[in-house]
Order: C-alpha cells, then sequence, then structure tokens
C-alpha cells in the first residue's frame, strides 16, 4: 500500500506539477513538501485540505492505493441495481474509488433504464457489444446498437435504456 506521502507526490507529478509551483499554490515551503513526499512529516488536517485543494482531488485520494501494479479482476461479484427491470454491472478493474477511469461490463434487461437528472462531474464512454441502448443527453435522444459508441461529458442531465426485446450489453466507462 502507497503511503500518503507516495500518493502525493504521484498527484502532484501527475498533474505536471514541481515541488515549488504546488508550494505556491498553497503557501507552504517546497522543502515541507518534500518532507511530506518522503515521508519524514505528516501534515495536519487543515494543511493536508489545503493541498487537496490546491491539486482538486480529495482527501482520500492521499491514502488509497494508487499502485501501478497490474490488477487483475477474476470472476468478479456482480452488483444489482434496482429499477423497473435488471440491471447487471461487473466491475471490470478492482479498486474503482482511486481509479481516473472506472470501466464495467453492464447487462440490461429490456426495459431496463438508468438516469441521472442532475448529471455529474466527469465523463462517460459506451460500447455497444449487443442489442440496442437508447441514450438520451440533455434533450437528444440518440440510439445505439452494436459495435456502436459514445464519449460524453457528463455534467449534463443524462440516461439510458434498452427499449429492445432482448439483453444489451455494453462496455461502460466513467471518469469520476
Amino acid at each position: 500500500m502507497a503511503s500518503l506521502g507516495e500518493n502525493l507526490r504521484a498527484l502532484r507529478k501527475g498533474q505536471g506539477l514541481t515541488l515549488q509551483q504546488l508550494a505556491e499554490k498553497v503557501g507552504l515551503s517546497a522543502s515541507y513538501l518534500s518532507q511530506i513526499e518522503r515521508g519524514v512529516t505528516l501534515p495536519s488536517l487543515s494543511r493536508l485540505t489545503s493541498i487537496a485543494q490546491a491539486l482538486g482531488v480529495e482527501l482520500r485520494d492521499f491514502f488509497e492505493d494508487n499502485s501501478t501494479s497490474p490488477q487483475v479482476v477474476k470472476a468478479p461479484q456482480h452488483t444489482k441495481l434496482k429499477g423497473r427491470a435488471s440491471i447487471s454491472i461487473e466491475p471490470l478493474s478492482a479498486h474503482l474509488v482511486s481509479k481516473i477511469m472506472r470501466p464495467h461490463y453492464v447487462v440490461l434487461g429490456p426495459g431496463a433504464c438508468r438516469e441521472d437528472s442532475s448529471g455529474h462531474q466527469g465523463e462517460e464512454c459506451g460500447f455497444v457489444l449487443q442489442g440496442e441502448l437508447t441514450i438520451t443527453i440533455g434533450d437528444e435522444v440518440l440510439v445505439l446498437t452494436a459495435g456502436d459508441s459514445i464519449h460524453y461529458q457528463a455534467h449534463q442531465p443524462h440516461s439510458w435504456r434498452n427499449n429492445g426485446d432482448q439483453e444489451c450489453i455494453v462496455l461502460w466507462t466513467l471518469s469520476p
């Protein structure tokens, strides 16, 4: 498991910031940030909150495993979402909370739907493997069939539905 300092370094470098640039953003010294990254010192909660805000991340991002080691998910458990019809979502990656991308294998039974009337941050991308998927983004209604894909900004109200009489299978990726 990566340490707080290792995660801070990875987040900072992931944004292309030097220690000095981050230090200027949060009003701390570069040497102090270096000590945190090397595990020499632990910041107070208020300082860590300031660093998180400057990086545009959540506090939890400093404590989760952001390892670059390959992760294999074998025979994952399906998570059933309740709705008018069956929706099965199978994570294709472990520890989704700490990831930039969240890939899923989604099976929508006939009539199954999911709505996000308020939208959320991030992006969504779907690739239809089988069946037909109707996606509404704002006022636009799009119908995708096997082999079609879609990519959109998720801040817009959006929903998806299987209007067909057969299962619809989609590879779906979210970026939080």
